[in-house]
C-alpha cells in the first residue's frame, strides 16, 4: 500500500494538469489555440472567439433651453421657458435616460418658477432587418414641482417607435406613447385623463453625420374635454466634433389647444 499511494497521487496530479483551462473558456490549455480569451467571449472548439458578450458603455449629457408661446384660446394659459438637463447611458441594445427641467411661466394665472417633471426611463432597441430599427421603452415621471391643482402624482409611460431607412439618405419614422395619469381631479376646475400620443415624419441624413427631420404629432391633453394637441415641426442634429453635438427644433401649433410657437436648442457631450 505504501508504494501505491505515490502512484495514485501522481496520477491525480497529471489528470488535473491535463484538464487545466487557464482562461476558463471550456477548452483545455493543450487544445486552446487562442489562450487568454476574455471570460465574456463565446468560443469555438479551438478556443477562439466567435462572439463577444461584452458591451461598451457610453454616456452623454445634454443641456437645453425650450420656449413656448401662451395659447390665447385657453383661459389661464401662460408662456413658459425651461432649462433642461438630460443624461443617457448606452450599453449594447439597452439604454437609460434621466431628464429634468427648471421652468419659468408668465400669464393670466400662472406666474412663477420652479422644478418641472423629472423622468427616469429605460429602452431596448433592436433591428428586425438591415433597414428597420425598433425602440421600446418604459418610464416613471416624478412630480418634482408644485402647482396646487392636484396634478402632483407619479405618472407612468410606455412607448414604441420605429425608423425605416428608404436609402442611405432618407428615412421615415413614427411612434406611439401612452401615459397613465394618476392626478386627482379638481372639482369644477380640472378633470384629468390618461393620454395617447402619435407622431411620424421624414428624416434626411446630411453631410458629416448631421440629420434633419420634418414631423407631425398628435397628443391627447391631460385635461379631459380638451382638443388634441397637434403640431408640425422641424428638427436638426449637428455634430460639432467626435464629442460635442448640437440640436434644434421648432414646432408650430395647428390645433386650438397647442402652443402657437415652440422652439428648443440644446448642446450635448459624448463620453
Amino acid at each position: 500500500m505504501k508504494k501505491i499511494i505515490p502512484v495514485i497521487f501522481l496520477t491525480s496530479t497529471l489528470s488535473l494538469h491535463a484538464a487545466s483551462d487557464s482562461d476558463f473558456d471550456g477548452i483545455d490549455d493543450q487544445n486552446d489555440k487562442c489562450p487568454n480569451t476574455p471570460f465574456s467571449d463565446l468560443v469555438n472548439s479551438r478556443g477562439c472567439t466567435t462572439k463577444s458578450l461584452y458591451s461598451k458603455i457610453n454616456y452623454d449629457v445634454i443641456m437645453g433651453y425650450n420656449y413656448s408661446d401662451a395659447n390665447p384660446n385657453i383661459i389661464g394659459a401662460s408662456s413658459s421657458s425651461a432649462a433642461t438637463l438630460q443624461a443617457d447611458v448606452y450599453s449594447g441594445n439597452f439604454s437609460a435616460q434621466f431628464l429634468t427641467s427648471y421652468l419659468k411661466a408668465s400669464g393670466n394665472i400662472d406666474n412663477g418658477s420652479g422644478m418641472g417633471d423629472t423622468m427616469l426611463a429605460g429602452y431596448y432597441t433592436f433591428k428586425p432587418s438591415n433597414k428597420l430599427m425598433v425602440k421600446t421603452g418604459v418610464g416613471i415621471i416624478f412630480p418634482t414641482y408644485s402647482t396646487g391643482y392636484n396634478n402632483e402624482a407619479t405618472d407612468y409611460t410606455a412607448n414604441i417607435s420605429a425608423q425605416y431607412n428608404i436609402d442611405e439618405k432618407i428615412n421615415i419614422f413614427g411612434g406611439y406613447g401612452y401615459t397613465a395619469i394618476n392626478d386627482t381631479d379638481v372639482p369644477n376646475v380640472a378633470t384629468y385623463q390618461n393620454t395617447n400620443s402619435f407622431y411620424g415624419g421624414l428624416g434626411y441624413m446630411g453631410p458629416k453625420n448631421s440629420s434633419f427631420s420634418l414631423s407631425y404629432a398628435d397628443s391627447d391633453s391631460i385635461y379631459s374635454g380638451t382638443d388634441n394637441i397637434r403640431t408640425v415641426g422641424v428638427g436638426a442634429y449637428l455634430p460639432i466634433n467626435s464629442e460635442w453635438f448640437a440640436m434644434a427644433n421648432y414646432k408650430y401649433g395647428i390645433s386650438d389647444s397647442a402652443s402657437p410657437n415652440e422652439f428648443g436648442v440644446s448642446l450635448g457631450y459624448n463620453f
